[in-house]
């Protein structure tokens, strides 16, 4: 049998009759490749995260609309390595009881300090990028992480009050924790494109990393140094055998989930895991707020007297404003 071509650089390779019958899929810039995710509907870990489908850690199908989304950095695994804020598993220490409420608990003031110098550095590095990709004609098909951008500056408004369940403190901390991983993908992502031909492959933390089925998408972000997955029918050619390694289950995050599948929501509904129809194709899609999940959204009644204060307080400004128009 004939060498691999040139482009497609591994260290690793798999049989992935798991993701479909008769593939093999390659790792380039990993030790390891993942396998599918259980079928079963996402939950959320005793961790904080979404157990076997938390999306930003484990490589999905690679999307034109979010190429950025491969430079998610992950935790790291060593314990001798220091976890980034934006990476650490959620803990009780993360809390501490409210001074004048005895049934509520406060985000520790060095922990929301953190989180809001991060926001603030973040949002100021995102000006350039942004309007460079909307106002070029080359990155049309690239979503802007508008939602991400978004839905961080509201868990963050939301963090800096106080919380009665520790589940609503988990499930807001966790939000804010992806939509800023998503925004510093993005800006990683940018930096890199905008280097050109200048590119130096850098020595970077593993990172969240993508599956392609387009050969040549796959050679470019293994140039670009982020984990990188090539789903491929069985090949012609020779593989390596001494690369060859199992399908890697899903066992980076909790399986243990907090709490059974609320049917009530206390928060917005985009803080939950959404329920779609096939965990493998659309869930990282739906989780960041670019496909309608198909859960319905049962609010509790304090939040829905929020929301509707809310509403009203938009229909009086409307009509505030026409009184002048």
């Amino acid at each position: 049998m004939s060498s691999p071509p040139p482009h497609l650089i591994y260290t690793c390779w798999a049989s992935a009759d798991e993701w479909r019958l008769g593939f093999v899929i390659l790792g380039a810039n990993v030790r390891s490749i993942p396998a599918p995710p259980p079928p079963s509907d996402p939950i959320i870990g005793v961790d904080g995260f979404w157990g076997a489908h938390e999306w930003t850690v484990y490589p999905q199908l690679y999307r034109r609309q979010f190429p950025y989304l491969a430079w998610i950095p992950l935790h790291p695994r060593s314990r001798s390595v220091p976890s980034d804020v934006l990476t650490r598993p959620v803990q009780k220490a993360m809390w501490r009881a409210h001074p004048l409420k005895s049934d509520c608990h406060l985000v520790n003031p060095e922990l929301f300090e953190e989180l809001t110098s991060n926001w603030k550095s973040i949002k100021v590095a995102l000006g350039d990028p942004f309007n460079a990709v909307s106002s070029q004609p080359s990155f049309s098909s690239i979503e802007r992480p508008m939602k991400a951008y978004t839905r961080a500056f509201e868990a963050l408004s939301r963090l800096e009050k106080d919380f009665r369940a520790w589940r609503d403190f988990v499930e807001v901390f966790q939000n804010l924790q992806q939509s800023l991983l998503e925004l510093c993908a993005f800006l990683d992502w940018w930096k890199d494109v905008c280097a050109g031909n200048s590119f130096r492959s850098p020595i970077r933390a593993p990172t969240h990393g993508v599956i392609f089925r387009d050969e040549q998408l796959y050679a470019d972000h293994v140039r670009w140094s982020v984990a990188s997955f090539l789903l491929i029918p069985k090949p012609t050619f020779a593989l390596d055998p001494a690369k060859e390694v199992p399908l890697s289950p899903h066992e980076l995050c909790s399986a243990q989930p907090m709490s059974f599948q609320p049917l009530i929501h206390s928060l917005h509904h985009w803080y939950y895991p959404p329920l779609v129809d096939d965990v493998v194709v659309d869930l990282e899609t739906a989780a960041h707020g670019y496909l309608e999940c198909l859960d319905t959204f049962r609010p509790t009644n304090e939040l829905k007297r929020t929301l509707e204060k809310t509403e009203n307080r938009k229909n009086d400004q409307g009509k505030l404003m026409l009184t002048f128009l």
